[in-house]
């Protein structure tokens, strides 16, 4: 039993002094096992794990897993297991001293007060699946990670932190939180911690957890955001005001933007549109006289210069088709609004639905085809005649003109 008492202290004093020399300093000592060699046994694992709060103080567990091959290994084991329960003390004192002295060197480094306290020490058998005897340290850390709004960083306390190749570092967070990053690479990541496995000899500045609240949004994202509210009340204004063209058709920018990437060719003729064939129009007149050659002559191809460039994704359907129409001073075919949108008949006839439901736009049949217009469009001798500013078809259907 003597020898298995010596063999934990020895576990204690080693690991705990590699710790204060490489925490918070430039040695980048770690933790060796050098005592265990000292009596022939070596610890088959030193996991070593640290479970960070969200106020910056960590609890730390260090476990030593010896393998039992023996029934002597066994039995000594049992007897230490029951001298630890009887007297705990004895094992936990010179242990949390010496990682009172890293956290003090950790402490002048960092310039963040900090403290160890809550020492205790437990030993029990397990079956992993072989039989192992784990002695187990933990402790309190205050101060450990350091608190940066509403981020945990941790890592500077143990900087230049050094595992043998039987030891692992596992640092761990509460739920409500996140990996945000981690240097260097983990060897393992799960869902709320992070796993280095040695040999692993950190470099000044390593390792580095960097760790968030689930719903915090990083600046770039917060910044993305804004600029999309900004674009979308921009283009909900823009659809509200007059669109800088004259009711005479004249139109002060470039090209259309293009809507979705449907065909034109879906478009076709628009018999079957909203209003239908023979429906009355807006004022109450039947619009079906006039013939299709009389309506390839009505205003929309006149005079009709492309409305201001804008981003197409900035707008609405609505939007596009409003201000198609504007663009082509007031009026304009609905198969013409298809063409040069790129949407299908369908779609079309769905959006002007729309915004003839809505107030925001009136149509009417002209010959074959379905003619659209801003409620408050003008055209002299317009819509009671069938035919536009252009020169369309007269009431005859003659499309001349006279």
């Amino acid at each position: 039993m003597q020898r298995t008492v010596l063999l934990l202290v020895a576990v204690a004093v080693v690991a705990s002094a590699g710790l204060a020399s490489g925490g918070a300093a430039q040695s980048g000592a770690g933790l060796p096992a050098g005592g265990f060699a000292q009596m022939d046994v070596d610890p088959d694992d030193v996991l070593i794990e640290v479970s960070v709060e969200p106020d910056g103080d960590a609890v730390w567990e260090t476990q030593y897993r010896v393998r039992l091959a023996n029934d002597d290994e066994e039995q000594a084991f049992e007897d230490l297991r029951a001298d630890v329960e009887s007297d705990p003390d004895a094992y936990t004192g010179r242990f949390g001293e010496r990682m009172r002295a890293t956290a003090a060197v950790a402490e002048n480094a960092t310039g963040r007060e900090m403290n160890v306290t809550n020492v205790s020490v437990t030993a029990e058998r397990r079956e992993l699946p072989q039989s192992y005897g784990v002695i187990t340290y933990r402790f309190e850390w205050s101060n450990f990670a350091a608190v940066e709004d509403d981020r945990l960083v941790v890592g500077d306390a143990i900087d230049a932190l050094f595992l043998d190749e039987a030891s692992s570092l596992i640092v761990s967070w509460e739920d409500g939180y996140r990996l945000g990053d981690a240097s260097p690479s983990p060897t393992e990541t799960r869902e709320s911690a992070v796993v280095w496995r040695g040999p692993a000899d950190f470099t000044e500045g390593q390792p580095r957890v960097t760790i968030e609240p689930e719903g915090r949004s990083a600046g770039p994202i917060l910044a993305v955001a804004v600029g999309l509210l900004v674009a979308f009340v921009a283009a909900v204004g823009y659809r509200r005001r007059p669109w800088g063209s004259s009711r005479s058709g004249q139109s002060s920018g470039g090209p259309v933007a293009t809507g979705s990437g449907e065909s034109a060719a879906d478009a076709g003729d628009t018999d079957d549109g909203p209003d239908g064939p023979g429906e009355e129009s807006e004022s109450g007149e039947d619009e079906t006289g006039g013939d299709a050659d009389g309506g390839d002559d009505a205003h929309d191809d006149g005079g009709s210069e492309s409305a201001p460039p804008i981003d197409a994704d900035l707008l609405s359907n609505e939007e596009q088709v409003l201000r198609l129409v504007e663009a082509n001073g007031g009026r304009v075919k609905q198969k013409r609004v298809a063409e040069e949108l790129d949407w299908t008949a369908a779609k079309t006839s769905q959006v002007v639905t729309g915004l003839r439901d809505e107030g925001d736009l009136d149509g009417f049949r002209l010959g074959r085809e379905n003619v659209l217009s801003l409620p408050d469009y003008d055209a002299t001798g317009g819509e009671d005649g069938g035919d536009d500013d252009s020169g369309g078809a007269d009431e005859g259907g003659n499309g001349d003109g006279k």
